[in-house]
């Protein structure tokens, strides 16, 4: 069988969603499948990339053109390629334009909420529309319970991991690769320094002028701690605005920007770490920083938002005090918190239940797409 994955981004591999995208292609030809990515032409080439038409900075002048540029092309040029494929797998909704037709064997892939719900442009309320038709039209696999209720279901937090909730509706929520994401030896000048993790990019959706004040206030009371940060762009007015802000509260010195680390360099990082904060504010699946973290047996305190609701996490609500009272808490009881959350990873949140759920989920839209 001949399945196709659509996604704005898959290589270079650099957030979770790449890995996902990794992770599910590997799975899927384990079965025997053929498994194609198309995607924009991003400088890589390899044999299950089909790369679509990309026009550089373009995105930069009018933002997010670049996403009606790929719906576009990836219509316009790989029509007869796409008629040749039995399965779609459409990373977000809006993506899936190009594929319209083919009803039955489309299954849209929802990462979390891709629109802001707050202030909402033109962009948005087009992202939302279109992520609406498309969860009435096709399959759809979520990997969080926030994206469900939002278009109607009554699923709550945490529940119905690896099932159809819905017809048509799955909740395969993000996991984990135990045999990678272990215990290591760590970095040793890291350990010495007792950091706190934050694995995000640095974009205001993912809350790092949040981390950085919850963490002015932490070390009110624990001086000799140090918040490092994990992700890019280390440019740009938000990256600006959080050095200031660590400048204004006189704590330059120990919040440090390290910038983009390769995935698989992530395992030293998160066994060098005493705790890991995930402070996201809005658009958020079941992060797989999070759950990476907490494989380790690293303490994990994230917000309570969006799809971190569906998490083993020691959460908080989304402001300063109460992330700083979290962090309080998971230091002084670090060893037990980290031995649960490690535990119900490794019983949950695992690559074994994830793939026998995607596969039955292969199985229900080929059938349905025969009928």
């Amino acid at each position: 069988m001949n399945i196709a994955q659509i996604s704005a981004c898959y290589k270079p591999i650099v957030g979770g969603q790449e890995v996902y995208i990794d992770n599910l292609t590997k799975i899927l030809r384990s079965y025997n499948y053929n498994v194609k990515i198309y995607q924009p032409y991003r400088g890589v080439k390899s044999e299950e990339l089909v790369t679509i038409i990309r026009i550089p900075y373009l995105g930069r002048v009018i933002y997010d053109l670049d996403s009606y540029i790929l719906n576009l092309f990836l219509f316009l040029t790989k029509r007869k390629i796409l008629a040749r494929e039995q399965i779609f797998i459409v990373h977000y909704a809006f993506y899936s334009l190009p594929v319209w037709s083919f009803k039955d064997k489309v299954i849209i892939v929802s990462h979390g909420i891709e629109w802001h719900t707050e202030s909402m442009t033109l962009n948005d309320r087009i992202r939302e529309m279109i992520a609406k038709v498309a969860f009435d039209r096709f399959s759809l696999v979520a990997n969080d319970t926030h994206y469900l209720r939002h278009f109607g279901l009554s699923v709550e937090p945490g529940e119905g991991y690896f099932e159809e909730v819905a017809p048509k509706k799955w909740f395969i929520p993000n996991c984990v690769n135990l045999n990678v994401f272990k215990r290591n030896e760590g970095i040793e000048h890291l350990k010495k320094k007792k950091i706190i993790l934050v694995p995000r990019q640095i974009t205001p959706d993912r809350g790092v002028d949040l981390a950085i004040k919850a963490f002015n206030l932490f070390n009110q009371q624990k001086e000799d701690f140090y918040l490092y940060i994990i992700g890019k762009p280390t440019k740009g007015w938000y990256f600006e605005y959080c050095t200031n802000l660590a400048a204004k509260y006189g704590i330059s010195n120990k919040v440090i920007f390290n910038g983009f680390v390769e995935n698989s360099a992530m395992p030293y990082y998160y066994s060098s770490a005493l705790l890991t904060l995930i402070p996201t504010l809005r658009r958020e699946g079941t992060s797989l920083s999070a759950l990476e973290s907490m494989a380790f047996g690293t303490p994990t305190v994230s917000t309570n938002v969006a799809g971190l609701r569906d998490l083993p996490t020691i959460q908080s609500d989304p402001n300063p005090t109460a992330i700083a009272d979290k962090l309080i808490f998971a230091l002084e009881n670090k060893d037990d918190i980290g031995r649960e959350q490690h535990d119900k990873v490794k019983r949950i949140f695992n690559l074994e239940n994830w793939s026998k759920a995607w596969i039955r989920v292969i199985e229900a839209v080929s059938e349905r797409g025969r009928c």
